[in-house]
């Protein structure tokens, strides 16, 4: 795999078939940048990029991948019952790949490292002051990587995002909500439908990772991504079934909901965990990387949530043939 030096900077991207490092793959691929997308199983239908097939848990396997990268973006992510088994040996895995390539590693972050927010909107200096299970081992795995950069071993961006909708995002909080837009049938959000949180569409995300990788004062930091603007659960909701052509109709997800989901779904079960994100505001002041940025412009929710409810209904047609 070793890449001549006259070539363009190569891009590594790992957990290219999530919904984040798909967007990456397809906005790099679109835009004639060389990729490689790291993939347990290559898609049906490949992007414009170099697929490789491997399980980033096999170290060997992973440093190998990342030979000849300038720029890797460490996008994987599994169930959550698998996290505390699987997310430390595949970060130590795509760490010591990139120091070994001497390329620059982009770690997708989110915000459960903050727990309760102490600040509305928050900042980057808000305390890591998670107590929760996932939120620990996101600040233990961020800080395996900031002491690789302070050691000048790797240089590290953390791009910090709150929670993804948009095409290819099948989660259980948004697929839900747009399968039952295009139903009718009713939706769910947690906790409370009436308390401002941010989302950012998923093709912004992407692109503020491209940026973010391939601007050399980015390194070092984290950096708010917060999206066009909070919104509570049931402006949102209501934005779909609009855009779906249907009447709104949403309710509450509870704790003894997710308890009793639990029983059958261990996700459903780790959901619990994180309800206190949806019961009181989550919002991220992004001041910090537009004005890095100035040029960036996020997608409004309203053309956002249109283009995911299309996406929504061609899987639907697709499905149904």
């Amino acid at each position: 795999m070793n890449i001549p030096n006259d070539q363009p900077p190569l891009h590594v991207v790992f957990g290219a078939t999530g919904s984040i490092g798909a967007e990456i793959v397809k906005q790099l691929s679109a835009n004639s940048e060389p990729v490689r997308a790291v993939v347990r199983t290559v898609p049906e239908i490949p992007e414009q990029a170099e697929y490789v097939e491997l399980n980033a848990t096999q170290q060997t396997a992973t440093v190998e991948a990342c030979q000849g990268a300038s720029y890797i973006y460490h996008c994987i992510s599994v169930p959550y019952h698998q996290w505390s088994t699987v997310m430390p040996s595949v970060t130590k895995n795509v760490l010591e790949g990139a120091i070994q390539a001497q390329a620059k590693l982009v770690f997708i972050g989110n915000v459960y490292g903050y727990g309760n927010f102490q600040d509305h909107p928050a900042t980057e200096s808000h305390p890591l002051a998670a107590t929760t299970n996932k939120g620990t081992l996101r600040n233990n795995l961020e800080s395996m990587l900031w002491e690789a950069h302070g050691a000048k071993q790797v240089e590290v961006v953390i791009p910090r995002f709150p929670d993804f909708y948009g095409p290819g995002v099948v989660n259980g909080l948004m697929k839900p909500i747009f399968t039952g837009a295009i139903s009718g049938k009713k939706s769910m959000w947690p906790a409370a439908l009436n308390v401002d949180h941010d989302l950012v569409f998923i093709e912004d995300a992407a692109r503020a990772c491209i940026e973010l990788a391939t601007c050399n004062d980015s390194y070092g930091e984290s950096w708010h991504v917060p999206g066009a603007g909070p919104l509570t659960g049931q402006k949102f909701i209501e934005m779909a079934y609009r855009a779906a052509g249907s009447k709104p109709a949403m309710g509450t997800l509870q704790k003894w909901m997710l308890s009793m989901a639990g029983l059958f779904n261990a996700d459903a079960k780790e959901m619990i965990e994180l309800l206190y994100e949806f019961s009181e505001p989550l919002t991220l002041n992004g001041g910090k990387f537009t004005t890095q940025f100035p040029n960036f412009k996020f997608t409004t929710h309203e053309h956002a949530v249109d283009q995911t409810v299309q996406w929504y209904k061609s899987q639907s047609n697709h499905n149904a043939q």
